[in-house]
């Protein structure tokens, strides 16, 4: 079994011969036979003459790598090591049971839901093999011997992170010897963005279209070059089993409009051109379930931020609590006009729907699991949506409840001025993330000047444009409400209430860090309104505050900046403004410190009942 260990360990850890020889050295054996076990191994695995091959090898690495207890203390100190690093990356998560009761469901819903949910674990697989295959196999491997608690521990990191690599620590390898790629599986590794421009620059328009859809992979096209895959082809595997699986709860339900989006999704999973089923989607109405299903988001993409990455939740509708959030809808064309830019970056908001859903998700998988763990959504990104229809903005309840609790308070009672501590709310905290959600929908999605006029905005900025989008939604949806409460559509004497609650929303957003999009876009609106007015800082307490008088103005004027850049389109001149307004300043530096034994966000503990 020794044998299987090293090689495993060599496999997934090391692949150097530096490596091979710390580990051969640990346990006293001759590099030379060292050598001579990794040449057997793989000439076993070539020729699948061993059962079992990688249930042994994984069982090898933990033991080897987890347990083994070396003769010496200095040989002991390299294990001890890496099991408090895991341990540190571990404590950055709180723990959270999010159960779900589906019992009392009459046993056609049972069946929906449980369909549902097969057909979210074909997501969740489509999205490791974009994200990393290497990281798969260490899942499920360490799956099989996972009854070891250390293995559990690493089993737990690798599912929260997608891979082997720490979201919230700079893409920090903690197995294996992988260097993170920013393209990770949907790009050649190693493809740069310079590469690619350069390639798709000599190609015919048709073609550039596809290298820059967000539902194609980049593959090499064996002449040397480079050639972009449609998702359903790449994962028809996967695909083929959704489908079927959405056409058997579209004849399960008895939601017309529910059933008619079932359909239409599960033929665009087999084209990948979404806009008839994105529609149906916000259409849909009266339906106790709901799902975000399929591409959506772009975070993922380090090359040219427009790939989308496969993602599904599960949800339960909260009708009542939905429909007391439809008066915002009428809102929308009025938020536009009143955004403090010139009319020529303003886009026509008339006619469009925001639809409003409040919901409990039974289950996250795919992208919709990995690192940050939203409490809301706004999709679909299509741009050609947007303007014809808008977006549907979804509301975790319980995911809100688990972060207020879990993560909000207990950062905000360390970091902010105690006379404002009164003003934090869990209602505070919703009514702001409820500006973010609808004001992702207003503002430009196109470019509005320059040589990229027409092209859409994230396209044009490039990776930057998430980052820049969530703060932007920040600090318009901030804007935005004051209107709304001048309007006398939201209670205006809730005020502070509200700002004091964005305040300790932010530091929770900034502890994920600058190569996560919303700790990015905290970032940069902490450090632009502690420099311009809107927030203070106590350097004798280390602690912060909404500076009241003057909070609105900084917020319109870092509103106008940020829709600007966007309506520009210049990726140079939004690297210059992140330049500016995301380095890591001493206050925030001390605010870091403080928090630092803190959870950063909570571990959802999931369990479904059935019986």
């Amino acid at each position: 079994m020794i044998y299987w260990a090293l090689m495993v360990t060599l496999e997934l850890m090391l692949h150097t011969k530096k490596g091979a020889n710390w580990i051969a050295n640990s346990i006293k054996i001759p590099y030379s036979h060292f050598h001579n076990i990794i040449k057997y191994h793989r000439f076993a695995r070539q020729k699948r003459t061993i059962l079992q091959m990688n249930k042994l090898l994984i069982i090898g690495c933990a033991i080897l790598v987890l347990s083994c207890t070396p003769s010496t203390k200095e040989q002991s100190h390299q294990p001890d090591e890496s099991n408090s690093k895991i341990q540190e990356y571990l404590s950055q998560y709180k723990p959270y049971p999010m159960d779900f009761d589906a019992s009392g469901y009459d046993e056609t819903d049972k069946l929906i839901l449980q369909k549902l949910v097969e057909a979210s674990m074909y997501i969740d697989t489509i999205y490791w093999l974009q994200t990393s295959k290497y990281g798969m196999h260490l899942r499920d491997s360490l799956e099989q011997v996972k009854d070891n608690p250390e293995v559990a521990d690493l089993l737990t990191l690798v599912k929260r992170n997608g891979g082997p690599f720490e979201l919230l620590n700079h893409y920090e390898t903690f197995i294996g010897n992988k260097e993170y790629y920013a393209g990770e599986e949907l790009y050649p590794r190693g493809m740069t963005a310079e590469q690619f421009d350069a390639y798709v620059e000599q190609l015919p328009e048709d073609e550039k279209a596809e290298f820059m859809y967000p539902y194609t992979v980049i593959r090499e096209d064996g002449n040397g070059g480079y050639k972009a895959v449609r998702y359903h082809e790449e994962y028809a595997e996967y695909i083929k089993p959704i489908v079927k699986l959405l056409k058997e709860v579209a004849d399960l339900t008895d939601n017309e409009s529910f059933a008619k989006y079932l359909r239409l999704k599960a033929e665009a999973l087999t084209t990948d051109n979404y806009y008839d089923a994105d529609v149906a989607w916000i259409d849909m109405e009266d339906s106790k379930f709901d799902i975000v299903f399929g591409p959506y988001e772009t975070y993922s993409d380090g090359i040219k931020g427009v790939k989308a990455k496969y993602e599904s939740y599960i949800e339960i509708i909260d009708q009542e609590a939905s429909k007391d959030l439809e008066k915002y809808t009428a809102y929308l064309p009025e938020m536009e006009n009143n955004l403090p830019i010139p009319d020529e970056y303003k886009s026509d908001a008339s006619g469009l729907t925001a639809k409003f859903v409040v919901v409990n998700d039974i289950i996250r998988k795919g992208e919709g699991a990995i690192g940050y763990q939203a409490v809301a959504t706004n999709l679909p990104n299509d741009p050609a949506v947007h303007a014809s229809k808008g977006t549907k903005k979804t509301f975790w309840k319980n995911m809100f409840i688990a972060r207020f609790n879990g993560i909000i308070v207990p950062v905000s009672e360390v970091l902010i001025e105690e006379e404002q501590l009164p003003y934090l709310s869990d209602e505070g905290f919703f009514q702001f993330v409820l500006m973010h959600e609808i004001c992702h929908a207003i503002g430009p999605r196109t470019v509005k000047t320059g040589p990229n006029k027409g092209m859409a905005a994230n396209a044009s900025i490039g990776p930057n444009y998430n980052p820049l989008e969530e703060a932007k939604a920040d600090i318009v949806g901030l804007y935005s409400l004051d209107y709304l409460m001048d309007k006398g559509v939201v209670d205006s004497t809730r005020r502070k209430e509200f700002y004091v609650s964005y305040l300790g929303s932010m530091f929770r957003s900034i502890r994920f860090g600058l190569n996560e999009a919303h700790g990015k876009a905290a970032a940069i609106s902490l450090s632009y309104l502690l420099e311009n007015g809107g927030i203070l800082y106590n350097s004798e307490t280390g602690k912060w505050s909404i500076d009241f008088e003057n909070f609105d103005e900084g917020i319109k004027n870092l509103s106008a900046e940020m829709l600007i850049l966007e309506g520009d389109g210049d990726a140079a001149k939004v690297q210059e403004f992140f330049n500016k307004w995301t380095e890591e300043t001493p206050a925030l530096a001390d605010a870091m410190e403080k928090t630092s034994d803190l959870p950063i966000d909570v571990l959802p503990i999931r369990s479904i009942k059935w019986e």
